[in-house]
Formats: structure tokens, sequence, C-alpha cells
């Protein structure tokens, strides 16, 4: 079987691998963004939800406020709507709150949950395009969610659960696909966090469970479904009393699924990938989150004091939509500093010691006030230089030749070093660190744009960026941030 470490170097991209793989894309075959059930009508989500407890800066720099908001259906929509509701409509393609490379669209997000207000017992999947949720199982099933993750699940209110469709980001990326999924799902993540964080409401990022039980709850795999795989749990709220009882045995859904184009191609190499991180009991969960634990990784910035009062998440979640142009215009030092920090912050999660990152990140500083041009590594301590110059030409090669990677004020390469994370956490370690890396960006997305400035993600030439920075660890994913060269139109609320 293909572990990460194969996985990795096989989809490395170079100058000469892309150009030899190079191929015009089938768009009479291009996967459909949505997941739709036959048979099954969506059941609406309330369309008026509270508002944010505090500002976006805030939420950023600090997480979570009391964390003991009661979750309700309003709440849900509100979470359900930040992370992966559709925000506009551009040139006929619904975007969505969370980016996604070529707007593909690979992450579904269900919902598993007790009796709340506004919304029965039940294991539902999210309908973006409609803004509603299909019934999937009615009754309590969280002690089974229980059973496939943590035993704490059986007693909260409720639970989301992350999965990604390769075929969808395949389609492009072919089998660096893979990668995108976890990217993708780590921004969608971002911006959950940060809702639940700006709602008041206790949320974690849950990566190790029994792969193939989360699989059966939610009936990914079944006859006639594309192949999809389980990526992160995120539980939410408080604990409530002793939960419910096993509801006997989970049985196949049986549903019908649309297919997403007419000849949807596998990857074997995906599928091998993904199979090589699975987990098959509660015994080797509880393992590997202690080896996760154990494992140091470097320091996160934990103590990030907030910038100038600004808008809402809500509000910057609706601005936010990844920047095609940028400008070469100067972005002022909390654009980077303060951004940086707040990115950075530990995410509430069970991949590494509190406190701690899989990550390092280095940047290449074009156009920052009263930061001197050139290449950066990021500390919670300090910016680190390591080399000074103009380096936007060596920017726009290293990012796949893309302009952006050069044109913006300042661009981050999220980076890890695979050999001692493989080792100890196997090829799931590498679905973590390309989710952080994906939650970071995410965040760093978030925090530029609560101050009026643009972001996008970006590919990149893997062994040209270790080259240039002169270091071993293996590029995750990049991160170009600057004022955008045009007025983009805010996203809109449902209803």
């Amino acid at each position: 079987m293909v572990g990460a470490a194969e996985y990795h170097q096989t989809t490395k991209h170079s100058w000469w691998s892309v150009r030899r793989r190079a191929q015009p894309l089938d768009w009479a075959n291009r996967p459909g963004p949505f997941k739709r059930y036959r048979g099954l009508t969506p059941i609406p989500l309330p369309t008026a939800w509270p508002a944010d407890l505090h500002p976006a800066a805030t939420v950023l720099s600090q997480g979570r406020g009391p964390g003991d908001v009661r979750v309700d259906a309003a709440v849900l929509a509100k979470l359900l709507f930040c992370a992966a509701g559709v925000t506009r409509q551009l040139h006929g393609i619904a975007m969505r709150a969370a980016p996604s490379a070529g707007a593909l669209y690979p992450i579904e997000v269900y919902l598993a949950c007790g009796p709340l207000e506004g919304l029965e017992s039940g294991v539902y999947h999210f309908d973006p395009e409609h803004f509603g949720l299909h019934r999937l199982r009615s009754g309590d099933f969280r002690a089974h969610l229980a059973e496939a993750v943590h035993p704490d699940l059986a007693s909260l209110p409720a639970s989301l659960v992350l999965t990604g469709i390769p075929w969808r980001t395949a389609w492009k990326y072919r089998e660096r696909g893979f990668r995108h999924l976890f990217w993708d799902g780590g921004t969608l993540l971002a911006n959950l966090m940060a809702a639940a964080d700006a709602s008041g409401v206790t949320a974690r990022a849950v990566t190790a469970f029994v792969d193939g039980l989360l699989a059966a709850l939610l009936g990914l795999g079944e006859a006639g479904t594309p192949e999809e795989f389980p990526l992160a749990v995120v539980p939410l709220g408080t604990p409530e009393g002793a939960g419910p009882p096993r509801r006997g045995v989970v049985t196949p859904l049986g549903l019908e699924v649309e297919p997403l184009s007419p000849r949807p191609i596998s990857y074997p190499l995906i599928t091998a990938a993904q199979r090589a991180g699975e987990l098959h009991n509660l015994d080797q969960v509880r393992r590997w989150r202690e080896r996760a634990r154990a494992l140091r990784g470097l320091p996160a910035s934990v103590h990030v004091a907030p910038t100038a009062p600004g808008p809402g998440l809500e509000e910057v979640v609706l601005r936010r939509g990844s920047t095609r142009r940028f400008r070469p215009d100067p972005v002022p030092a909390p654009a980077l500093l303060w951004a940086m920090a707040a990115a950075t912050r530990p995410v509430a999660g069970d991949f590494v010691a509190p406190g701690h990152t899989l990550l390092q990140h280095d940047l290449i500083v074009h156009a920052v006030e009263g930061v001197d041009p050139g290449s950066y590594r990021w500390t919670p301590a300090a910016l680190q230089p390591l080399a000074r110059g103009d380096f936007r030409p060596q920017a726009r090669v290293l990012c796949l030749d893309q302009p952006l990677g050069g044109d913006g004020a300042y661009t981050v390469f999220h980076r890890c070093r695979l050999e001692p994370l493989l080792e100890a956490l196997g090829s799931r370690g590498y679905r973590a660190a390309q989710l952080e890396a994906g939650v970071v960006s995410g965040r760093l997305q978030l925090a530029v744009f609560a101050l009026g400035v643009g972001a996008t993600c970006l590919t990149f030439y893997d062994d040209a960026v270790a080259g240039f920075f002169r270091s071993p660890a293996e590029t995750m994913l990049v991160t170009a941030c600057g004022f955008p060269a045009y007025r983009a139109r805010p996203g809109r609320r449902p209803g």
C-alpha cells in the first residue's frame, strides 16, 4: 500500500512534471459541486440567527468566548453558512464561504445530533444549494458516533463531520487532488471554528477516528454513491447528561445519489494514500492520539494582542473571496505581523501537543510597511530574517509560475518536516499536517480580509521552495496576501 511519504514524492510539482503531465480539461465530464440525494427534500434551516458576540479581530486573536452558548437549529445554521454556505454567484458558479481551489468544492458537511430546539435527533447532510439539511437517519445516533470517535461525543448536543469527494478535485488536479481535500477541509475548518468562537460555542477539530465506522454511519461508499472520505470531526457544545443508549446496528442507508459527472474517474493512488492512514478501532485511535500529544512539534503563537476592533466574523466571511489580482502597494505592518500571529495560534485539536504546531512558516516579503523586502521565517517571538532583497520574481516562479505569488505584499509558505512526523504518526500524520496548513491559511485570509486586505491560496514547485529557503521542510500550502487590484462585491446571507 502506498504510504504518505511515497504519495508525497510521487505528486510533487516540478517545472518538468507540470508540463509533462499537462492535459486539457474534460469540461463535459466536470463533476457537479453539490451532492444531491434523489427522493430527499431538504429541511430548511433558519435564516435568522444570533449576532456575533465579538469582533472578528478579537475572535481571531484570542479564540472562543465563554463557550457555553446552547446549540440549536439557529446556531447550527449560522455555523454551517459561515463554513460552507453559498455567499454569491459568480459567472454561474455558486461561490462558498470558504475558499476552494478551482472552485471545485470537494468538501461535504454532515451533522449528528440529539434533540435540539428547532431540529429533531438524527444524522443529516448539509445542502448548501438550498440551505437545508437532508435527513439521512432519524433518531439519536450520537452513541454510534462516539464509538467511532470518542466516548464524550455521546453526551454533546451535536457534532459536524467533514468529508472529501476526491473526484471533484482530481478532475483538475489528478493525483495531487488528495492534498486539496485537506487544504479545502482546513480552510473550511478555519471558518467553522472562528464562527463557533464568535458565537460562544465550544468547538475543536478531531482527526483521529475509526474511518470505517464513521463512513458507515454517514453512508459513505455505498453502492451508487461517489467515493468519499471522512476527514475531520468537529464536536460542538458542552456535555449534556450521560448521553443516549446505543440504537442497535447501523444499517446501510440505501439512498440514491445523483452521479457527479457522466464518467467519474477513480485514482488508485489517492485511494491508497487515504487507506494507508486509516484506524480500525478505538484502541488504535487512543494510541495515535497519545503519540500526537507526545509530539512537541514547534511552539505556536499563544499570546496574540488584538488589533483595532473592526467588523464581525460573519461580515468578514461575506467580504472574503479569493483575490485574483493584487496591486503592489505596501500593506500596514499589522496586516502581516498581527495576521500571522492570529493565523498561527494553536488549533484546538488532537493531532499535536497543546500550544504547539506541526508547521513552520517561511515568508517572502515584498511590500510591508516597516519590514524590509526579503525572506523570513515566522516565529512567535519575532519575524526572523533569512535574506534581504527583492524576491518578487522568485516568488512568482516558486508558486507554479503564477504572478499572484509575487504581485502582492507578501507570500507565506506553510511547511512541515515530514520525516519525524511520519515516523511518529504514520500516514495519518500527513493528513493532519495538510489539514493544519489549510486551517492556518484560512485563518490568515480571514485576518487580512478583516483589515481590508486580500489573499488567495496557491500551489507551488515543491523542491524549488525547499531549495530557495534552504530547508528540508516540505511545503504543504502557500498563501499570498496584498491589496486587491479591484473592488469585489460582498456576498449575501441566505433568504
